[in-house]
């Protein structure tokens, strides 16, 4: 039986930036996509918020509602594959209600903050890691990749090649702390990606 609880508003956790010092053992790496941060919120029907404030109705969306759960996840907005390229096509603002000529999106979820009336944030990183990955996200929703110990370069190095924004380092034990930019999680950026979005103006994520 599902709880009557309605879900909480839960501000974002943000990330500190630079790779810590020495070796990566005890943390995991996630690539970071191209997109725009927001929550998930699935209650009966499905709602997305984004980090900016804008609530936005997405259709691709909604057959997460099929879920049979009500959810909270966090994770990023993108159009296309999530990568420098396919960036500057979405903007999700209150408009994007008619969109026409935007690419479709999906959203890629790297954390689980609330699950049928019980906050998951006071857990360590690698159990909300696993309740995330048992979701079974499919569709216009699937679940980040994550590498366990590896070498920060190397991973900057494919991110590279494959055009992607850069890697979030997440240390393993660490609890979502909502509202707060943490340095238990680390964002290192491709230089590739800094010298493009240094020449050009958006709008903040």
């Amino acid at each position: 039986m599902l709880s009557s609880m309605r879900p909480p508003d839960i501000a974002p956790m943000l990330a500190g930036y630079g790779a810590p010092a020495g070796a990566l053992d005890g943390w995991s790496a996630e690539p970071k996509l191209d997109g725009w941060r927001a929550h998930v919120t699935i209650d009966h029907a499905v709602t997305v918020r984004t980090r900016g404030g804008h609530d936005l109705e997405l259709p691709e969306l909604a057959p997460l509602a099929d879920l049979g759960l009500r959810l909270i996840i966090d994770g990023e907005l993108v159009g296309g594959a999530g990568r420098m390229s396919d960036f500057y096509g979405v903007a999700p603002t209150v408009s994007m209600r008619r969109r026409t000529n935007r690419p479709r999106l999906s959203f890629a979820a790297f954390d689980v903050l609330w699950i049928d009336g019980s906050l998951t944030t006071g857990l360590p990183y690698e159990q909300r890691r696993q309740l995330l990955e048992q979701l079974g996200l499919d569709g216009a929703a699937s679940v980040v990749p994550r590498w366990v110990g590896e070498d920060a370069q190397a991973l900057l190095d494919a991110c590279e090649m494959l055009d992607v924004e850069g890697v979030v380092l997440k240390r393993h034990g660490s609890t979502y702390t909502p509202g707060r930019r943490t340095t238990s999680w680390r964002k290192v950026k491709c230089s590739a990606w800094r010298e493009v979005h240094s020449s050009r103006r958006g709008p903040r994520r």
